[in-house]
């Protein structure tokens, strides 16, 4: 027997009843489906199998699987879209791991990876191939070192932002972790796979493990020296400086004698990363929260050549978030508390709030770390930058420094100029998701977007911008859109909420994403992650014997079209021979997909 009531998967109650909250039994009943080419019976005996190498507590099916399904699908009334699973199981250790991992190689089950779900907006923790088995990898949630002599973690998979944070204000430690909007997602899927999607090895399924995320003042796949990962077949990989044996340097460089593999498994299913560094923030002893406002809707152009160039030549030496006028009114209210009227608000109404609650069209934040006379002379070359070159913006800059030259507390620093900034983490964005509903308890508030990796020139944001305007409004929407500045590129999302219980609602948002879609094919602009809605499979594969027939499409991957797709050709074969190493030393005959 297994358990069908959901895991708990948080030990803070604010964080538990916002998982529950968002979790909520689905309108429509989740269909009890079999693992494609697994019958009952082979089904019902991997389940036994599970609960004896897991515990009855650690493998969930039924209304526990409501746990497991996309919070916000826009295709939950489509029984040929919705994707949904089998079972789950939650693992607490390597050994269980490796177990799980032999009983679906045994059986031929797809396994869907996931840290702990909260890739919201991309699919959650629903699984790319209808029937996989969800595996919860939460449990295995050690914070393994956290070294302020050098600056870095070690955490497993099931570790939050805000575990790590509060481990390190408990033991003092001398780091600020880079935190994400908000806190309950873990730091590995953060890290490698957005939030979740290291899926596994097994049969048909498509690209997303760890997701290239990044924070306040750092990409974090770009910080990462080190980690451990798991094979289809339980072995064990150490990258770099890790795989050598007590190794001092382990976590300190990203150098290695050969080719570096890590990147192999950041949005990709070839492995399960167990073990993961990341260096984090010295403390400072002081901080700037610096914001810049601009008016008019134009204005972005100058606005992101601008900050760009100061990006490029280290005068900001920090990713840059910019936010426009919409996304700042969600997260005061509701559209309700603003416009009555039928559709979204219109433009001569947005510019009367502008000046109503003093809101710049565009607003940036970033923040400055260091000794406090070196953060002051980076603000004044920047407030002298931004006086010549964008005139009409405003540019503010308040700086918290420690007592007699000490570290800076980071709780010290009132929450509306720190909170991510210095590393606190939250649920603050939350309530951004209610933003369209008409009336307090109906319907359900759901959210996703659109994230297209755009150059870092003003004339193409401003062209993108303008592009996607009227498809937001066409779909009955403002245009609610951030974006976060690198040296080079941005990370536009292009953000939508909804009412998930409207079904005009959820096929304008499908319309929405398409139309976005064609715009950046068009540009050439290729996708920062992918939801799992739009990964395609292998419907018909006998990789053992090197078919590949009837592929899907996958909107996002179907991009890197150069040379025939030279690049997913070249990730799927060497997924192929993965599993056929693991086949040939494990004497299995299985159909296996590839990535």
């Amino acid at each position: 027997m297994t358990s069908s009531l959901p895991p708990k998967t948080y030990s803070d109650p604010e964080y538990e009843a916002a998982h529950r909250q968002t979790f909520a039994t689905p309108k429509t009943k989740i269909s009890n489906v079999l693992p494609l080419g697994v019958t009952r019976a082979t089904f019902d005996v991997a389940i036994k199998e599970l609960i004896s190498a897991v515990g009855v507590a650690s493998v969930f099916v039924g209304e526990a699987l409501a746990h497991y399904v996309d919070p916000y699908d826009v295709y939950e009334d489509d029984e040929s879209r919705r994707r949904v699973p089998s079972a789950a199981v939650t693992p607490g250790s390597l050994d269980e791991l490796r177990q799980v991992l032999k009983i679906a190689n045994q059986h031929g089950i797809p396994l869907w990876t996931f840290s702990r779900g909260k890739n919201l907006g991309y699919g959650g923790p629903a699984p790319v191939v209808r029937g996989s088995i969800a595996l919860d990898l939460h449990l295995m949630n050690r914070i393994l070192e956290v070294n302020d002599d050098l600056h870095y973690a070690v955490v497993e998979p099931g570790v939050t932002w805000t575990d790590l944070y509060n481990y390190c204000v408990e033991n003092k430690k001398k780091v600020w972790p880079s935190a994400p909007s908000l806190g309950w997602g873990s730091v590995i899927g953060n890290v490698s796979h957005g939030e979740e999607g290291r899926r596994r090895r097994r049969r048909r399924r498509r690209r997303k493990t760890m997701d290239k995320g990044f924070g306040s003042n750092s990409n974090h796949h770009q910080c990462v020296a080190g980690c451990e990962v798991m094979l289809a077949d339980g072995d064990l990989l150490r990258t770099g400086q890790f795989g050598i044996s007590n190794s001092p340097s382990a976590f300190l460089s990203k150098f290695t004698y050969g080719p570096s593999v890590e990147g192999l498994f950041w949005q990709s299913n070839l492995g399960i990363v167990t073990k993961m560094s990341i260096w984090l923030t010295p403390q400072p002893s002081a901080f700037m929260s610096c914001v810049f406002n601009m008016p008019e809707f134009d204005d972005l152009e100058v606005m992101v050549d601008t900050l760009g160039l100061m990006r490029r030549n280290g005068v900001i030496p920090n990713v840059i978030w910019v936010g426009n006028v919409v996304e700042a009114l969600c997260i005061r209210g509701r559209r309700r508390d603003y416009w009555k009227g039928e559709g979204p608000i219109p433009d001569w109404r947005v510019k009367e709030l502008q000046k109503e609650l003093n809101l710049g069209c565009w607003t940036a934040r970033f923040g400055l770390y260091g000794p406090e006379r070196i953060v002051q002379a980076h603000f004044d070359e920047i407030s002298g930058i931004l006086k010549d070159k964008a005139p009409t913006g405003e540019f503010i800059g308040k700086l918290f420094a420690g007592p007699d030259g000490g570290l800076l507390d980071a709780a010290s620093v009132p929450f509306e100029d720190g909170n991510v900034l210095v590393g606190i983490p939250s649920l603050m964005s939350i309530p951004l998701m209610s933003w369209p509903l008409q009336e307090d308890g109906a319907g359900k508030a759901a959210h996703g977007d659109y994230a297209p990796i755009i150059p870092s020139s003003g004339k193409k944001l401003l062209d993108w911008m303008r592009r996607v305007k009227p498809i937001f409004e066409a779909s009955g929407l403002e245009l609610m859109t951030d974006f976060f500045m690198q040296e080079r590129h941005v990370v536009v999302t292009g953000m939508y909420s909804f009412d998930q219980h409207s079904p005009r609602e959820r096929e304008a948002m499908h319309r929405l994403f398409h139309a976005m879609h064609e715009e950046a094919k068009d540009k050439g602009y290729g996708m920062y992650r992918g939801h799992i809605q739009h990964m395609g499979e292998f419907r018909k594969s006998n990789i053992l014997e090197r078919e590949r027939t009837d592929r899907t499409v996958d909107l996002i991957a179907d991009l890197n079209d150069f040379n025939n797709h030279a690049y997913s050709r070249f990730v799927e074969t060497l997924k192929v021979r993965i599993i056929l190493g693991t086949v040939r030393r494990r004497d299995l005959t299985l159909d296996v997909g590839c990535n």
